[in-house]
């Protein structure tokens, strides 16, 4: 934690710029509540080195360190030219000095490296880790085993993957229907995506995968939104039509955390069409029937897991199969945004907002009517 808490409630209203006071809060106390060297495992590419990315890069390190987060520093971990990666650990070492952003070199094939990591993160050091000893020292694939961070973010000037000039949020690496096309790729892009995909699959810890340009390094770090793309297994999410097997109390608070709010004592005992959760009830979804149309009573995603691209995995599930239906929001819903890019239509109505997809012209008016006057679901 800083020592001085005028510099951290500073620093957290200068991320507004990117984001909202509130999810600038959020994930700053998440990762403060990390221990210090699991918050972040940078791999830089070099060319993210070179100005104006380098300037960025700084600028944000210096923003981290005054909220008293420790990232890992990696430089060569997805390159093997060992003068090249000695030099540009030192140029970033010299950078880091001069911003007065306290840190210490260390090689990954140096004695007791794993210690040393940790106890220079827990001191509020930087650690600048050189990998150069392919053979005798630990891998990008080890290293995130020993530290378990809950971010691994690979820094690179495209700042992600991209489809004609627009960012990939989200690929989902055990579904390969959901990579972009291989005229898309380049052979560097898919082995990178092989090179991530092996290390999910090798790593029992939960870790979030993320490309991102030092331009965004601190949208992607502290807004719900992101601002590269992240790499990830699909999340595991089961439908049903009906509550039969599902544990009422669990999913009650679970909805009610995601809310805010407490829900009123019948709303689990209604008749539902069908509820789709992912498998540790960090999101989900429950459709009921509302003026004779399928209705999305219900559709969230816990604040912690908010970013990591369950909400579009929980929605083509519930989706699937549901020719037509809609739903509402309060106007000052922060998710509206997200929704106006998967609905097909929106009106206003009091202090609602209506979302249809897939409704016939004569059944909107209905559906915004019912959507409009239906009574609270909650306390």
């Amino acid at each position: 934690m800083p020592r001085n808490k005028t510099v951290q409630k500073t620093v957290i209203r200068s991320l507004m710029a990117v984001g909202s006071e509130r999810e600038a809060k959020f994930y700053t106390e998440v990762f403060q509540n990390l221990a210090p060297e699991r918050f972040a495992l940078i791999v830089i590419d070099p060319r993210c080195l070179v100005s104006p990315l380098f300037e960025a890069l700084i600028s944000d390190l210096k923003i981290l360190s005054n909220l008293g987060l420790t990232p890992i520093l990696v430089i060569g971990a997805l390159h093997q030219d060992t003068t090249n990666i000695l030099f540009q650990s030192q140029r970033l070492c010299k950078a880091l000095e001069k911003a007065k952003i306290k840190m210490v070199k260390l090689n990954c094939a140096s004695y007791q490296f794993i210690s040393a990591v940790k106890k220079q993160a827990r001191s509020g050091h930087f650690a600048v880790v050189e990998m150069t000893e392919y053979k005798t020292g630990l891998d990008l694939q080890s290293l995130a085993n020993r530290l378990q961070p809950a971010k691994i973010v690979f820094l690179q000037p495209s700042g992600g993957f991209q489809i004609n000039d627009e960012r990939i949020a989200v690929i989902n690496v055990d579904q390969p229907n959901c990579f972009p096309t291989s005229v898309e790729m380049s052979a560097g892009q898919k082995k990178f995506i092989e090179t991530v995909k092996s290390m999910i699959e090798k790593n029992d810890f939960k870790c979030t995968y993320v490309i991102v340009s030092p331009l965004n390094l601190l949208s992607e770090l502290f807004t719900v939104r992101g601002a590269g793309t992240m790499l990830r297994r699909g999340a595991k999410v089961k439908c049903l039509s009906n509550y039969k097997n599902v544990g009422k109390h669990a999913l009650k608070t679970a909805i009610e955390k995601a809310f805010g709010r407490k829900l009123l004592k019948d709303y689990l005992r209604r008749p539902i069409t069908k509820i789709c959760l992912e498998e540790n009830l960090r999101g989900g979804a429950i459709v009921t029937e509302l003026a004779g149309l399928p209705y999305l009573s219900k559709f969230w995603v816990s604040q912690e897991a908010q970013g990591e691209g369950i909400a579009r995995d929980i929605w083509q599930a519930f989706s699937k199969g549901l020719p037509g239906f809609f739903w509402r929001s309060r106007n000052n819903n922060p998710f509206n945004t997200w929704y106006m890019k998967m609905c097909e239509g929106m009106q206003i109505s009091g202090e609602w907002r209506v979302f249809w997809i897939g409704l016939d012209a004569s059944e909107i008016p209905k559906a915004v009517s019912a959507a409009a006057n239906k009574k609270q679901d909650f306390k």
